[in-house]
Parts: C-alpha cells; structure tokens; sequence
C-alpha cells in the first residue's frame, strides 16, 4: 500500500464527534480513534484539529459577546482533545495534547517543534482551542497546524462526499467537484472551508482534501488519494 500523503494533519469538526449518546458521543470518538490508528499502522504521521461545535458554537450564544462566545467555543474544543485522546490510548496509539489556551496537568501549549519530535517519536499529536484568538475558525487553526509540522496535506472530515457547486442538502442536481484549484475555490466562494483557510494553504501550496468520513477506512482511502475532493495538489 502507498500513501499519496504520508504526513497528515486530520481536521474533525466538532458535529461529527457528537451525537445519539449526546455532545460527546462514544460511538464516534471510538470510530475516529479507530479510523487514526488504521492510518497510522499503514505508516501516516497523524496530527488533528478538533473543532467544538458539538459542545459550544460562539455563534449559537447570541446572549454573550462574540469575543467571549468563541473563548467557550474554544473550550469545547479542548474537551473534545481529552475525549479523544483517551480513546486513541484505549486503541494503543500514544496522544499528545497541545492547547493553544493551555490547561496545566492536562493540554500542554502548542510547541511546533515538540509536536514534531512526537510525530517522529509514532504519538498523534491534537491541537485544541484553535489559534487561541476569536474570530478565528478551527478550519484556519487547520491549516497554521498543518504548515507548522510539516503537513503535507490537510484532510478535513465531511458528512458529505466531498466539495459541491452548489448545497447537496438543498439542491438535489449539485454536482460533486473532485478537484479545483486553491484560485477556483475562493473564486466561487464555497463555504465548505472558510475562506481564509483556503488562502492561508494556497499562499504556501498546501493541499486540502474534503472528504466523507463517516465510512470505514476513509481517512486512509484520503490518503491514498482515492476520495474527496482535492483543493490544489500536483497531478
């Protein structure tokens, strides 16, 4: 088997990690711990940003100030980072958490060149709590992520095939768009990624692949190359 990409960072939203058994559904921190550790056996070096959205969303707290509103979300994200890695220690893969809002005893701060020697080292590295700033999305803490270790790739976690012209959930003639360029994104102004993000990989030719995840083995058919919608890239 030969991985297209063999260093990765993995993006999960925060709603795909929630679910039937509540904000922080088992069955879907055990699904993605088992999904990293399948990938990291095939010989990936995996870190992750994990969103919050299933446990706060600053923009779903309209009675707190938006600064305060994403500081919550941004803890959720860092609830998000203990559950899951919990779970890839119960898988037998070795977590560590950084926080960019770090939590003495539990995330550590986000230190680039000590999440690198712990990738080289075979641990998971997961990034919490964002860039640490408002107004700042995960998808954009993804990709600052992705270049300060090294990604070569950004693969983020979909409920969805991959990048439509249009929303599948309403129009049901979307077409599926497997490949465009970083330019052509930004240019039709899809929302699948936030803008920013997406301009942030282009300036330093970073692919983003989008993907379902929700189906066993996905996040290693990403990195064969062989699903998704690919954002940039060679080829």
């Amino acid at each position: 088997m030969s991985l297209r990409w063999t260093r990765a960072l993995l993006k999960i939203s925060g709603e795909v990690l929630g679910g039937k058994e509540g904000p922080l559904d088992k069955g879907a921190f055990s699904f993605y711990a088992g999904e990293i550790a399948r990938a990291r056996e095939a010989g990936a070096k995996l870190s992750v940003v994990v969103g919050g959205g299933n446990v706060a969303r600053g923009a779903a707290l309209p009675f707190l100030p938006q600064t305060a509103g994403h500081t919550v979300g941004m803890l959720g994200t860092i609830l998000n980072g203990v559950v899951l890695r919990e779970f890839l220690l119960r898988a037998g893969v070795p977590g560590l958490l950084m926080s960019a809002l770090p939590v003495p005893g539990v995330a550590e701060p986000v230190d680039p060149w000590r999440a690198k020697d712990a990738l080289e080292a075979g641990s998971v590295v997961i990034f919490a709590a964002g860039t640490g700033d408002p107004y700042v999305t995960t998808d954009t803490a993804a990709v600052i992520r992705a270049l300060s270790v090294d990604a070569q790739v950004v693969l983020k976690a979909s409920k969805v095939p991959g990048i439509y012209d249009d929303d599948p959930l309403i129009n049901p003639n979307a077409k599926l768009l497997p490949r465009l360029s970083h330019e052509e994104y930004l240019r039709r102004g899809l929302l699948v990624l936030d803008q920013a993000a997406v301009a942030i990989a282009k300036d330093h030719g970073l692919p983003i692949v989008v993907f379902q995840a929700e189906r066993e083995g996905a996040v290693l058919t990403a990195l064969l190359g062989e699903t998704g919608s690919l954002i940039g890239g060679e080829g």
